[in-house]
């Protein structure tokens, strides 16, 4: 896989996305609103990044496919801000024009540079991929759970990108700096998992995930992204449709399993 291969994917993704049950408004109950309506405010803030910064590091990297590429994944991050603020919009839940923890996001990916910017934005999208798990059946809305559905596909080729350009970085790192490394951002990924936890504990409450089983699906996910950031190893992409939770499922206790929809070699 290449950032030429990913940015046909990306190119490919938005020509072919699936227009969505727009008329399935049932307006959620008061319970429904408390369960979700905080933490998809502050996810909707957060997907919608503007990513201006990070396009103008990314064209200073040299390589022409990965800004383009990174062009995309910016406009694909504003798509499901664009999503989740139409549902809010129908559901009557106001849009946030600022939020600490996006700030907070947004101050940490600054200063070291692109990889570290790169390495902070993937730490936000696994805590995501696990929400909008969460989120899929916290309420009965199909509306809700095909938007979690589309932004769960999407961060599938996210993962695959943003581990595809950490392996470059990384390549020929020592052994002691890399170890130090992955401590710094493992730590990082923890402390953020349990700030998003504390923040958005209700929608996770509704969607099945206590603490242990929402660090446990976490530890999970970043293990696997680790292992596709290492030079020679599979990038492998998931079927939506598998990270999906089922109905039978939704509140059994049992994490999501998805098996590799596409595995490509670097």
């Amino acid at each position: 896989m290449t950032f030429t291969d990913v940015k046909a994917y990306f190119q490919t993704n938005r020509a072919s996305a699936a227009e969505l049950p727009w008329h399935d408004a049932t307006p959620l109950t008061p319970a429904e609103l408390r369960a979700v309506g905080a933490s998809v405010q502050t996810f909707q803030r957060g997907e919608g990044t503007g990513g201006d910064h990070l396009l103008d590091l990314a064209h200073a990297y040299g390589v022409p496919d990965y800004a383009a590429a990174m062009q995309l994944f910016i406009a694909e991050e504003e798509g499901h801000a664009e999503m989740l603020g139409r549902f809010m919009d129908q559901q009557g839940i106001p849009r946030l024009h600022t939020h600490w923890l996006h700030e907070v996001f947004r101050t940490l990916g600054r200063p070291l540079g692109l990889e570290h910017m790169v390495r902070v934005i993937l730490t936000a999208e696994v805590v995501a991929a696990v929400y909008y798990r969460a989120l899929a059946v916290a309420t009965p809305s199909g509306l809700l759970r095909q938007i979690c559905r589309r932004i769960l596909h999407d961060e599938e080729m996210h993962f695959a990108f943003h581990c595809l350009a950490i392996r470059q970085w990384s390549f020929g790192r020592g052994r002691l700096s890399g170890w130090l490394w992955r401590q710094f951002y493992r730590g990082l990924m923890a402390g953020t998992a349990l700030v998003v936890y504390v923040a958005s504990r209700r929608t996770l409450a509704a969607g099945g995930y206590g603490v242990g089983r929402f660090c446990a699906a976490i530890a999970a996910e970043y293990g696997r992204l680790e292992v596709m950031q290492r030079p020679g190893d599979l990038l492998a992409l998931r079927n939506a449709d598998e990270l999906m939770p089922s109905p039978a499922s939704d509140h059994a206790g049992a994490c999501p399993v998805a098996s590799p929809l596409i595995s490509v070699p670097q």
